[in-house]
């Protein structure tokens, strides 16, 4: 088959089908390619999760999805064996479908804690910034009255703890809940190996239940409103890199 990708290419493993009648996870996690013997066999780095390592069932099958230079290719592959090698523990699989250009919508969600700061938009805010925009105004007076009034609202921003994050949005943990498709800002501080790069972009709220046992706090889930494609790789960068943090803690 065709390689698209290079070795140590990050993967994401979604189980397909299993040979035993086993129980299909619903989970995905992550790897990289360690070897390739150029026909169809592939060695990748057994996937970490929350600290332990995942047994991926021999025989089973499972989606591999390869980020490659080239984008997102798909393809199925079988467990043949797992094994240790030189302290680290590995996965060798038998590719059993060709390569395909894969594009979707969904990103890998890192289960994460750590704090964060949101604030809600009002609706008042978003009425002067929409009218900012369509500039819909009778005079230039008018127009900085819009401006200062914008200017003069307060913008309080609260504590929370994040619990997961993808490319495509966030789960965080806070003392209120939203409405759905509330419009929130969030400060979020990315903690990447060449530093901690400050964000900020606004969500929309997808779903805000209390906490499961308590009545004092609630989950909300959001997707990305204004994030560019430059930060959400910056986000898809720090999820690989965590993950990749977690394997090498795992091996030791």
């Amino acid at each position: 088959m065709d390689q698209v990708f290079e070795i140590g290419d990050r993967i994401e493993i979604t189980h397909v089908t299993s040979a035993m009648n086993r129980k299909i996870s619903d989970k995905k996690y992550a790897s990289r390619v360690l070897d390739f013997d150029q026909i169809r066999t592939a060695k990748i780095a057994a996937p970490i999760q929350d600290g332990h390592l995942v047994p991926l069932n021999v025989g089973d099958d499972y989606d591999l999805c390869f980020f490659t230079k080239g984008g997102l290719y798909l393809c199925r592959a079988r467990v043949k064996k797992r094994f240790v090698e030189k302290h680290v523990s590995l996965v060798e699989v038998l590719f059993v479908s060709d390569m395909k250009k894969y594009q979707r919508r969904k990103f890998y969600r890192l289960e994460c804690i750590f704090g964060i700061k949101y604030r809600r938009i009002s609706r008042e805010e978003l009425r002067l910034k929409e009218k900012l925009e369509a500039d819909d105004f009778l005079s230039e007076t008018e127009k900085k009255e819009c401006e200062n009034a914008l200017k003069e609202l307060p913008l309080i921003f609260k504590d929370a703890t994040i619990t997961n994050l993808s490319g495509g949005g966030l789960k965080f943990h806070a003392g209120e809940q939203f409405d759905r498709d509330e419009c929130i800002e969030i400060l979020l501080p990315l903690s990447l190996s060449s530093g901690v790069v400050p964000m900020k972009f606004k969500a929309k709220v997808i779903v805000s239940e209390p906490t499961s046992g308590s009545s004092l706090s609630f989950d909300s889930r959001c997707e990305f409103l204004t994030l560019k494609d430059r930060e959400r790789e910056m986000v898809i960068k720090y999820v690989f890199e965590e993950q990749r943090r977690r394997m090498s803690k795992g091996e030791k």
